[in-house]
């Protein structure tokens, strides 16, 4: 087995990504939520962490450090952020307050100060995973019908075996809509979790991403089967076997 491979748990399949430099730290965390039933890929610094993703697709989460050559845990945390809604959790000795709100503020979910207790990130861990579907975790390549494939970690549409690239806002729009397909997302959830909350969108700019997300990957963008308005609510992507009723 190698140190980016484990095995996965059928009955709670889900995935752990972890982005440290240590790799004493690395190699601990990798063994401990092994035996604790996750699947874990790790990852020796930022590059490494997203070429893992590229070839591997999303994680349910990652734990991710700060301080590392090359890219540091936040410049990682961005690009993640483009590819789609990916709880984070830092784990870093970095514990000024500054560090820490900026982190939680634009990019994580918890934000954890070295040197830790396993027990303490493990209770961290189950409650970040306790609202993630297990099927959250798609293939580097996602085949949504026989007429849409999308990649979200490389950022693009496949319609019709036409590939058409996405930008950074509507992958997200789109990976989102997906973990809560079936369900009518309103525009003020959209805007907080697609958006950096730093630059926070509007709704009128939630509009026009909609309006261009629908002219890459809708067959008719004026009746759209994807990215369905349901009127007075939000904006759904319906399950296959109910597309039609939200209409």
């Amino acid at each position: 087995m190698t140190e980016q491979q484990a095995v996965t748990n059928v009955n709670d399949p889900k995935r752990i990504l972890v982005v440290d430099d240590a790799a004493d730290t690395r190699l601990m965390l990798n063994l401990r939520l092994q035996r604790e039933g996750y699947t874990v890929y790790a990852a020796g610094s930022g590059t490494e962490a997203l070429e893992i993703v590229q070839q591997e697709g999303l994680p349910h989460l990652v734990i991710l450090d700060i301080m590392m050559p090359g890219m540091d845990g936040f410049a990682v945390a961005a690009e993640l952020r483009r590819m789609g809604d990916i709880p984070i959790i830092f784990l870093s000795a970095l514990s000024d307050t500054n560090t820490k709100v900026e982190g939680l503020n634009r990019y994580a979910e918890d934000y954890i100060t070295k040197p830790f207790a396993f027990s303490e990130l493990l209770a961290r861990v189950r409650r970040i995973l306790l609202r993630v579907a297990s099927d959250q975790v798609v293939d580097p390549e996602l085949v949504i019908d026989e007429h849409l494939r999308i990649n979200f970690a490389q950022q693009y549409a496949v319609v019709d075996n036409d590939q058409i690239m996405l930008t950074p806002t509507e992958n997200r729009l789109m990976h989102i809509l997906y973990n809560n397909r079936g369900r009518v997302l309103s525009p003020g959830f959209l805007l907080a979790k697609a958006w950096d909350p730093v630059r926070k969108g509007t709704v009128e700019s939630l509009w026009v991403h909609v309006r261009r997300l629908r002219s890459k990957i809708e067959p008719d963008p004026d009746n759209p089967r994807y990215v369905v308005t349901v009127r007075g609510q939000g904006y759904c992507l319906p399950q296959r076997h109910n597309m039609e009723t939200l209409r």
